[in-house]
């Protein structure tokens, strides 16, 4: 009878686990502080939410798909860290209380425990869950429980040993994940994504016949290193195993990309070496036509970038280096100012001039937007408000606003905030809302637009016609103008049947009582094209370029 220490120690550690978390009233659970993933729950926490493993935290109790901007997961020290806040899933205020642990696969995690704000339950002790993980991490330190296959930990350390002591020879870093790893989790369950998980291993201990070159890092993801004569064989060598993985029975598919790291600075510690290798594999997510890639000193530089900029966006904001430009609007008919769009700059006292190409959309992937469009939607209505006083007639202003604000927070109040604060009506503020959001849950959009439109705000669909959308797409969504995008009006222009493109669009969007704008209107003959087709208001570089507000108050009054 063969002993499967594997099963042995999960069962210890959970018993162990157990006996501490199911003996106190709150809800309890383990996040990943790599992965955000829920990796434990007590029985409270399956009773009143069901099986979370495998969720992302920030998914769960924030109803976000990206980290929070001031996650404590990804933010905190080795301090208790205590947030009080309103979950829609207890709808109710909670408050939970986040530690810092030790993980019994040398994971450093969080332990989260949720009570309503008014109970009074005792506390959990940390300090015991920890002296029982260390217990556990030294009884099973240099494996992976779940595959058996070596940890990260004992990986680094093969692997630098082996690229040390053969100089002769170059080496690689192959580090690989599933694409829609949650996704599998989610349809068909966390044990059927466990065995997904060992199936990799097994594919790892055949490709490389048990030489122990590999490692599950942790979640999904995986890593080795190989000796290569050329890249061709690392290729051939990622490709045999993939056709490994492939050759499965599950009722969904394993796809896998991988990103590779040229050891040839020897110098650089495993773990960089990996995530480089990882940031490579990055850069072809959703890429249906590549399944690898190598890591380019550039990738790098990006990376030191955006850090750079998410450190200095809060101060940023703080210290008013974000400006507000204006882009005028004009009527073809006569040539008159009609309107102007708010655009932001940034102008850091270091760097000079970030182009606003490197911080939006970073800013639309890590939430900072939220924060960025609201301030620049006061300073909006503070320009307005001066117009006003000034004795001047107000143009409207069109200000963006994002998927988040959709998804994340009470658009409604926070304007009609706005427009209390400055004494305004909602005449003067246009609301420009970008084409692809159309796709994403359009009831629910429709709906808060229809709010915002009962209270006075004119609703435009920017970016119209730079996607894979139509005026099908708005027929049931209650807009009042769409702006024709830049490169939409450049590219079906360029030849007859593009001209009657545009005119038929521009014909049916009347049809559907919608106003036409037309933006990166560049050339006379544009112009010249764009009144012929009874289009109603120009944007663009032919009239003027985005400025300050001292200029347009000069130039367009």
């Amino acid at each position: 009878m063969s002993i499967n220490m594997e099963e042995i120690y999960n069962l210890q550690f959970h018993k162990v686990i157990d006996s501490i978390l199911n003996t106190v009233k709150e809800i309890a659970v383990i996040i990943d502080i790599d992965s955000f993933e829920i990796i434990y729950q007590n029985s409270k926490a399956y009773e009143v939410m069901g099986n979370r493993i495998g969720q992302t935290c920030h998914d769960l109790l924030c109803l976000n798909d990206v980290p929070c901007i001031e996650c404590p997961v990804g933010l905190m020290g080795d301090t208790t860290v205590v947030r009080e806040k309103y979950v829609e899933l207890f709808d109710t205020n909670i408050r939970l209380t986040y530690n810092k642990i030790d993980w019994y696969d040398s994971k450093k995690a969080l332990l989260a425990t949720i009570k309503g704000v008014n109970k009074a339950n005792e506390d959990i002790s940390t300090a015991a869950i920890q002296r029982v993980t260390a217990k556990l991490e030294e009884t099973y330190k240099e494996k992976d429980p779940l595959t058996g296959l070596p940890n990260y930990s004992k990986f680094y350390s093969d692997a630098e040993t082996v690229i040390r002591n053969n100089p002769d020879k170059d080496y690689a870093i192959v580090v690989f994940d599933i694409e829609r790893f949650k996704s599998i989790n989610d349809i068909y369950g966390m044990l059927e994504g466990d065995e997904a998980i060992k199936h990799i291993a097994q594919c790892l201990e055949k490709c490389f016949e048990g030489k122990k070159n590999y490692s599950r890092m942790h979640s999904d993801i995986f890593a080795y290193y190989i000796d290569y004569k050329n890249k061709g064989q690392i290729i051939k060598g990622i490709e045999k195993l993939r056709k490994l993985i492939n050759a499965n029975s599950f009722d969904f598919d394993i796809n896998t990309t991988y990103g590779i790291y040229l050891a040839t600075e020897r110098n650089v510690p495993i773990n960089l070496m990996c995530d480089r290798a990882s940031l490579a594999c990055k850069t072809i997510k959703g890429n249906i036509m590549k399944f690898c890639a190598f890591y380019d000193e550039q990738y790098r530089e990006d990376m030191l970038k955006i850090n750079s900029i998410e450190k200095d966006m809060y101060k940023a904001l703080e210290n008013h280096e974000f400006k507000m430009y204006l882009q005028p609007k004009y009527t073809l008919s006569d040539g008159l100012l009609c309107g102007a769009e708010v655009l932001c700059r940034w102008f850091h006292p270091q760097k000079g001039m970030i182009p606003p190409n490197d911080f939006i959309p970073l800013f639309e992937r890590n939430g900072f937007i939220l924060r960025l469009d609201e301030y620049m939607w006061e300073e909006a209505c503070k320009t307005i408000r001066g117009w006003l006083d000034e004795g001047r007639k107000p143009v409207p202003l069109s200000v963006n606003i994002s998927r988040y604000h959709i998804k994340h927070n009470d658009l409604e109040l926070v304007l009609l905030k706005l427009l209390k604060k400055y004494d305004l009506s909602p005449e003067y503020l246009t609301l420009e809302i970008t084409e692809s959001l159309f796709l994403d849950k359009p009831e629910e959009l429709n709906r808060v637009l229809v709010k915002l439109q009962n209270h006075g705000f004119k609703l435009e669909v920017d970016d119209f016609g730079a996607g894979f959308s139509s005026l099908n797409l708005i027929r049931n969504i209650t807009v009042d103008t769409i702006k024709m995008d830049k490169e939409f009006l450049d590219n079906e222009i360029a030849s007859e049947k593009g001209k009657i493109v545009v005119n038929h669009t521009i014909d049916m969007a009347k049809d559907l009582n919608l106003l036409v704008v037309a933006e990166g209107v560049e050339t006379e003959e544009q112009v010249e094209f764009l009144k012929q087709s009874n289009c109603d208001i120009a944007q663009g570089f032919f009239y003027a370029k985005p400025m300050p507000l001292e200029a347009f108050n000069e130039t367009c009054f």
